[in-house]
């Protein structure tokens, strides 16, 4: 089983105001979640549950009426996105829109994503160089075939992994060509300046936080000392 992250990305710098909705989303829905200090112009929220749940970035983007995008990773198998703005759901991705169940040729062309659809976000991001053309370019998926290669191939990784086996050869299965969702997550938080992204409430709890820019400003809801 590979690795399951999401979060979520709102362009703000009103922590108050961010922590004060998922304090509300909290207590109505049963959940933990770790709320980062603005950085980059971005506060990120993470809910408990690795992330994977669309309806916390939803009932958030009701209450907030600014960019929002939820990123969610799913098994180093999918990257799945979902872009609010002004309180509507604006674009939607998954690189395997059939990975959970047959979807119809239309439901496969609406999770294409629509690049063009971040132009007005992009002009926001202060020293960002990111083209329309870089975007579309991140969101482009290997067709079926290439697919089921690099499938086969991450399980030869896996299992080598998992027996400590070293050999030479291991240096041949391409991190980046294996799990080509995780990379398509890494590269599109980069594209839009992104920092912390490939993580979850559940990582927060178990790693060391070394890596992570600013932990010691986070915010834990609900708080653990009450």
């Amino acid at each position: 089983m590979g690795t399951s992250n999401g979060s979520i990305h709102i362009r703000s710098t009103d922590t108050e105001q961010m922590a004060k909705i998922v304090k509300s989303l909290a207590e109505q829905e049963k959940q933990k979640f770790l709320i980062s200090p603005c950085i980059n112009g971005w506060i990120s929220v993470y809910p408990s549950g690795q992330g994977q749940d669309p309806n916390i970035a939803a009932a958030i983007a009701q209450q907030f009426p600014g960019h929002l995008l939820h990123l969610i990773l799913h098994d180093d198998d999918v990257f799945y996105y979902i872009y609010y703005r002004r309180h509507e759901q604006v674009d939607e991705y998954s690189s395997i829109p059939d990975y959970f169940e047959t979807v119809s040729r239309e439901e496969k062309a609406r999770l294409r994503g629509k690049p063009e659809v971040f132009a007005d976000l992009l002009t926001e991001l202060p020293k960002n160089q990111t083209t329309i053309e870089e975007i579309a370019e991140v969101l482009t998926v290997p067709s079926e075939e290439e697919r089921e290669k690099l499938y086969q191939r991450s399980l030869e990784l896996l299992k080598r992994l998992q027996t400590g086996e070293n050999h030479t050869d291991i240096d041949d299965l391409h991190h980046d060509k294996v799990f080509h969702a995780a990379k398509q997550f890494s590269d599109f938080a980069q594209l839009f300046n992104i920092s912390n992204a490939s993580t979850s409430y559940e990582d927060f709890q178990y790693n060391e936080h070394e890596k992570i820019e600013r932990w010691e400003e986070f915010i834990q809801i609900p708080n653990p000392s009450i």
